[in-house]
């Protein structure tokens, strides 16, 4: 009887690993379409707000998901109060302190903390062209992550099924 209980909780366990990983993938898809949003309001704050980079990320991080809110607002509060550091430090600091808990793949994370760099010196006219590249490379990890999601999401779920039935077995 004990054996199994064991071997059903290990399936379970397995399984629940399965559609653990599925659903990051779902998260990565959500977060990432959230900053491509983040994005374009951004882009759009610039070009028709002609707002600054601090009021542009104060107004972003007002209309866009919770994800990026505190990033955004926090990226434009270090703006205001602190005119030594470089935009690209300020957006990089906030990164690492507001988007650890995101579902996103450490490259996608470097991409966003470039931000302030590709921003931070050039006139209104390069920052809107510059956020046309983040929109196109955004778009680019958002394509590839659904052209492979349901795959591997399906794979997952199966692997996790598999292994666990196979630790059961194994142990059993």
């Amino acid at each position: 009887m004990r054996k199994l209980i064991g071997a059903a909780m290990i399936i379970l366990a397995s399984v629940g690993i399965g559609y653990s990983k599925s659903r990051e993938l779902t998260l990565r898809e959500k977060n990432l379409e959230e900053f491509l949003q983040a994005v374009l309001y951004l882009k759009g704050e610039i070009r028709c707000g002609n707002s600054g980079l601090s009021d542009a990320f104060r107004n972003t991080a007002a209309r866009c998901g919770e994800n990026y809110a505190d990033f955004f607002r926090g990226a434009a509060d270090c703006m205001d109060t602190n005119t030594e550091e470089s935009l690209h430090l300020i957006v990089e600091k906030c990164a690492e302190q507001y988007l650890p808990k995101l579902s996103l793949e450490e490259g996608e994370k470097n991409r966003i903390r470039m931000l302030g760099k590709r921003l931070g010196y050039l006139d209104r006219e390069m920052q809107l062209r510059q956020l046309e590249l983040y929109e196109e490379d955004f778009q680019h990890f958002l394509e590839t992550l659904r052209k492979d999601k349901a795959e591997k999401k399906k794979l997952y779920r199966s692997l996790g099924t598999m292994g666990g039935i196979m630790l059961a077995v194994l142990f059993w």
